[in-house]
């Protein structure tokens, strides 16, 4: 058997640059404009897009320092993601609690940075979508 450098193994070594749609589910707007009104709809938008802005960032130290928060901030993007139909987002976020539960580092490295390619995309995607209705 021959040992090689890591330098000789280098061009057989790919980065790999996953990119995936941010799902957006509209129905979950519509229902709750219906059921809330559209200006409050459109506040809850807003706020939910906030707060999800807000944790994303925090959650690689929060879960270094503070685990307990780290497990809350992650539900609470979850929820919110829920609320205004990021259902992409809402499905990784939950991810990365079903990672952190059964303590599988690798599975919650791996899920953490996709809530974070994730999260960018779904934030992005819900802008446009306000762009366009205004």
């Amino acid at each position: 058997m021959r040992w090689t450098s890591g330098a000789e193994l280098c061009p057989l070594i790919t980065e790999l640059t996953p990119e995936e749609p941010a799902r957006f589910n509209p129905e979950r707007l519509e229902e709750l404009c219906h059921k809330i009104g559209e200006v409050r709809a459109e506040a809850e938008v807003a706020l939910a897009l906030h707060r999800i802005s807000e944790h994303l960032p925090t959650l690689r130290s929060l879960l270094r320092d503070n685990e307990g928060a780290f497990v809350v901030a992650v539900d609470h993007v979850a929820s919110d993601a829920e609320l205004i139909g990021m259902a992409t987002l809402a499905r990784v976020a939950r991810g990365v609690l079903d990672s952190h539960s059964t303590g599988n580092l690798v599975a919650l490295a791996s899920t953490l940075a996709r809530l974070d390619r994730v999260g960018e995309r779904s934030i992005h995607a819900v802008w446009d979508l306000e762009d366009v209705s205004v």
